[in-house]
């Protein structure tokens, strides 16, 4: 046995390499994890068995390798939420609960009952929503099956089942080839440009590239979308953006629609994050 305040220690240092703005938060985490117990509970706790700690060390080899901790876990908070997370989908962020407020606010002020959600990967937004605001469907599409598998899982955990109809296909085609009527549209899509991809933490490298990348400019999936929504009499499409883009995008939009409501909303960094559309 060896004392857990030593080990907490050691396990500080060690996962400082990776970040230390957050390594004794992580080190708190994995410990909490392999003892299957909250944060707070490890500082009751003197010793530590050799076999939890052969657990650790495994962890931390997963951290070192460039697992994101939240896979390690198999969990993240969003909107006081948490969720299962695993390979497959891509983690949970916390500027994207800016998305859920402009999407609450707008699903009130036309008392809608209806949404799409492009792209639902964990479910965050679809579970969260469906908590926040009675009475409300969801259909929930993706193209990744076991994205669809986490998300049930998530609305399963949270009540929610029986409000969120999942899909698989891409964009709007498993609504609209069922002839599916709804108010709203809105997405967390993959916006990351080419140039941006090198740059990323390794961490997120580790996450979906389907759910990352957005093509040579970040906006593939828009040009796509948007080819849909020129179909459409009328419409509002809520999403978030990468900061990086948003001039490419705006140019996109002007070129795409001839009269279009258009409001833009910065996170707490105070970078354009996330866009709203009216035709």
């Amino acid at each position: 046995m060896q004392a857990l305040r030593e080990v907490l220690i050691w396990l500080k240092r060690e996962l400082e390499d990776i970040d230390p703005d957050s390594a004794y938060l992580e080190a708190e985490l994995l410990i909490s994890y392999v003892l299957n117990k909250d944060r707070s509970f490890i500082y009751t706790v003197d010793f530590i068995e050799e076999e939890k700690i052969k657990e650790i060390k495994k962890l931390l080899d997963f951290r070192k390798k460039g697992i994101p901790i939240n896979y390690i876990l198999k969990k993240k908070f969003f909107y006081d939420y948490e969720f299962f997370t695993d390979t497959g989908v891509l983690i949970p962020r916390n500027e994207t609960e800016l998305l859920v407020d402009v999407v609450i606010d707008t699903i009130k002020s036309y008392s809608f009952e209806k949404i799409v959600d492009i792209g639902v990967g964990s479910g965050n937004l679809a579970v969260t929503l469906a908590k926040k605001v009675d009475k409300l469907t969801i259909y929930a599409c993706d193209i990744s099956p076991n994205a669809l598998k986490i998300a049930k899982i998530n609305a399963q955990k949270h009540g929610v089942i029986d409000r969120i109809k999942f899909f698989l296909g891409p964009y709007l085609y498993p609504i609209t080839m069922r002839n599916l009527q709804f108010d709203l549209i809105i997405s967390n899509p993959p916006y990351i440009a080419s140039w941006e991809m090198p740059f990323l933490q390794k961490e997120v490298k580790r996450e979906p590239w389907e759910a990352l990348y957005g093509g040579w400019n970040g906006c593939i999936f828009y040009e796509d979308i948007f080819k849909e929504f020129k179909k459409m009499d009328k419409g509002i499409f809520i999403f978030e953006i990468s900061p990086f883009i948003y001039n490419d995008l705006v140019k996109l939009i002007n070129k795409t629609f001839s009269k279009i409501e258009f409001y833009v909303y910065k996170d707490l960094s105070q970078k354009n994050r996330v866009i709203k559309l009216i035709w």
